[in-house]
């Protein structure tokens, strides 16, 4: 259509010329018009040409070898990296050489080159990670004829998931040729250290140990655990003949607050295949036993004696104490800003009343809201109201119409209370039991992210109004008793528990200890946080730090500079995090000997600092390669299997070539090729035309046309 518009075009032109040209001359002065149109045209609205053809392609080999630590280890009659280079060096001379793709494998994935197999193969990988080989067979098989798999290896996987299902959805044949000894070789290691993640200062904790052995006659070892202080304990191990496991138990008590190293080892012998599995490490947070409490009352009221003195009974509890005398003055002296340094949470009881001084209810406030404290507050009757609207956006309510006017009310508790961890007991019926307590007729609403855990009632009526209200919002957390006279649930009701002869639950008790504890809980949310991918890492891993950097509002922060410093047993090293989006930061340490470390980093933009973090890992001698040391036969065996491959020994490798060969999966194919070329994209069609109109308009200069 584009050449016979270009030559309508040319015809209509020159069916008369001035002046007349010959026949010969006009023809020629068409057929270069209409050329050059017809190029012009579809240089501009891009003609595709597609072609398609066919070519044979040869099956492809992926012949890989595990390249872990574990494979310097003994085989059949060498090592297993040794083992595994000669089988390698077998494919690489045989006649499927040039169908080969070769790859070594661990923690990570490595093409070889057959040059470079001797020092490649060197068995330092940390980890093994055979499923990752078979995601890189499904990306080569979209593109290449991917016809068989051969796989060296001992099949002791410890990372990513169960190989055998990806190999199994490949739909090829996997060759399986296994290396090391099925039966456990002599060795005794740690299989496990087990404890929890948190502990606290003073307190007892269990540590749980596992041991396992192999290949030993009757004797005696000795289990060791250690903090960073030396040793907690020894325990004797009785090492049984055969093939076993031995858990042991101990009590370990932390006396200091932070990170803790827990190592448990048990002594080597001679004969056993390795000493780098003979122990483990963990890291445990250590939390302060002590929680620091800050209580302000308006008098020395019953409710604020009671609360004194079920808080001052506890052990753990470090309460400090602030009633009032008079409007600037307390009976413990001055309360100032200094006062709350460290307070897990601020409890106001009866406060602020007439007399109290406003400006020290506001320096109450602003240092709550600055420190994002927690507050417990508990009304009673001389609280001022309209002062109290100074801390009102502290409260988990909305104060409405003040009225002095009290009323005894029961505590209803609401469904959602009964499953809160301050009102929620194991004993559900003894807030009914309770006597009631006073409430004002002062109107209170909740706001839109409180929660109402308990309501009033009088008699048998019940009110829809507030009587114990928590909030979270945030980073804050807040509980109010809308009431007073709190101090009648114990003194009253044990009263009449005696009386009854029955043992009641103590609520107040449980009520304060529940509250704080829950007040207390800090939620995490720094706005700069550095750690790393994991606390424990084995010898030869690199380590991950992950960092996270976010403005005052939260907001995640892009361009700011994060470095970390880390000290170990060789020195202190920087490392700087690269930005990964979002307020992430990412950097990778390798090369690490075993040993303690610290790290410390610091996040700035510009000159200003964001904020700062720390932590600590551990790199241990010991290797995840060597807590599971013979070869994983079962499972090679049934991965072959189930692929339709073949499993193979050092010994049965003479048949590997020919077997391959004869699996139908593994034969040429044809493959389409299709190759498409747009005009638009060639600049050759334009300069034609050019050329066209240019010889055309020499030919009409040199007949005088215009």
């Amino acid at each position: 259509m584009i050449i016979i518009a270009g030559f309508a075009f040319a015809w209509w032109s020159y069916r008369k010329t001035l002046p007349p040209v010959s026949p010969t001359r006009r023809r020629t002065l068409i057929a270069l018009r209409t050329l050059g149109i017809a190029l012009l045209l579809l240089a501009l609205f891009e003609l595709l040409i597609s072609s398609v053809g066919y070519r044979t392609e040869e099956p492809i080999l992926l012949a890989a070898f595990d390249n872990s630590e574990s494979m310097a280890l003994l085989g059949s009659s060498d090592s297993r990296i040794a083992e595994a280079r000669s089988g390698m060096r077998m494919l690489f001379e045989s006649e499927l050489a040039s169908q080969m793709l070769p790859f070594s494998f661990s923690d990570s994935i490595r093409t070889v080159l057959p040059s470079a197999l001797d020092s490649v193969a060197s068995a330092k990988g940390a980890e093994t990670d055979i499923a990752n080989l078979f995601d890189v067979a499904s990306d080569s098989i979209r593109s290449r004829n991917l016809g068989a798999i051969v796989i060296f290896t001992d099949g002791r996987y410890n990372s990513g998931p169960n190989p055998a299902f990806d190999a199994e959805r490949l739909g090829l044949p996997v060759y399986v040729v296994g290396l090391g000894d099925s039966i456990e070789p002599r060795d005794i290691s740690v299989e496990q250290l087990f404890t929890n993640d948190i502990a606290y200062v003073g307190s007892e904790q269990p540590v749980q140990v596992r041991v396992r052995s192999a290949g030993y006659d009757q004797r005696p070892a000795e289990l060791i655990l250690q903090d960073d202080n030396g040793v907690v304990a020894r325990q004797p191990v009785t090492i049984l003949p055969g093939v076993n496991e031995y858990t042991t138990n101990f009590l370990w008590t932390p006396r200091t607050e932070g990170t803790a190293r827990l190592r448990a080892s048990i002594q080597s012998f001679e004969d056993e295949l390795t000493g780098r599995n003979n122990s483990q490490s963990s890291l445990v947070r250590v939390k302060s036993n002590k929680r620091r409490y800050l209580m302000i009352s308006g008098s020395p009221n019953p409710d604020f004696a009671f609360m004194k003195r079920r808080l001052q009974n506890n052990p753990e509890v470090e309460l400090l104490t602030f009633v009032q005398r008079d409007g600037t003055s307390f009976l413990e002296g001055t309360l100032s800003p200094a006062s709350f340094k460290d307070a897990e949470t601020v409890v106001l009881i009866d406060y602020p009343t007439k007399e109290s001084n406003r400006a020290t209810v506001e320096m109450i406030a602003s240092t709550i809201r600055r420190g994002n404290i927690p507050l417990l507050t508990i009304l009673g009757s001389n609280v001022d109201y309209e002062k109290l609207t100074v801390v009102e956006d502290l409260l988990p309510v909305k104060l409405g119409r003040t009225r002095t006017n009290e009323s005894q009310v029961f505590t209803d508790i609401t469904p959602s209370g009964q499953n809160h961890p301050a009102t929620g007991f194991s004993d559900s019926g003894a807030w009914s039991r309770m006597p009631p307590i006073f409430k004002s007729e002062t109107t209170f609403s909740l706001r839109p992210e409180s929660e109402m855990l308990a309501t009033a009632r009088i008699g048998s009526s019940r009110l829809d109004e507030p009587l114990i209200v928590s909030r979270k919002v945030g980073k804050t957390r807040s509980l109010m008793v809308v009431g007073y006279g709190i101090w009648r649930w114990d003194l009253i009701g044990e009263g009449k528990a005696a009386a009854a002869g029955k043992e009641e639950l103590d609520v107040l008790d449980n009520f304060a200890n529940s509250t704080l504890r829950w007040l207390a809980v800090r939620e995490d949310e720094q706005q700069v946080k550095i750690t790393t991918s994991k606390k424990i890492y084995n010898l030869g891993e690199s380590v991950r730090f992950l960092g996270q950097v976010y403005d005052e509002s939260y907001q995640p922060v892009n361009n700011a500079e994060v470095k970390v410093q880390i000290e170990g047993p060789n020195g202190s090293t920087e490392l700087t995090l690269a930005p990964s989006g979002s307020g992430r930061y990412e950097g990778i340490l390798s090369g690490l000997a075993a040993g303690d470390y610290r790290f410390s980093g610091d996040a700035n933009l510009g000159n200003r600092k964001i904020g700062s973090d720390a932590g600590r890992f551990v790199i241990d001698e010991v290797g995840i390669e060597f807590i599971q040391t013979s070869m994983n036969v079962s499972f090679l065996r049934a991965l072959a299997e189930r692929t339709g491959g073949k499993f193979y020994t050092v010994d049965q490798l003479g048949s590997l070539v020919e077997d391959i060969r004869l699996n139908k999966k593994f034969t040429e194919r044809s493959i389409e090729q299709s190759e498409e070329w747009s005009t638009r994209e060639s600049i050759w069609f334009l300069i034609a035309a050019l050329s066209c109109f240019a010889i055309e308009w020499f030919i009409r200069k040199r007949s005088g046309m215009l």
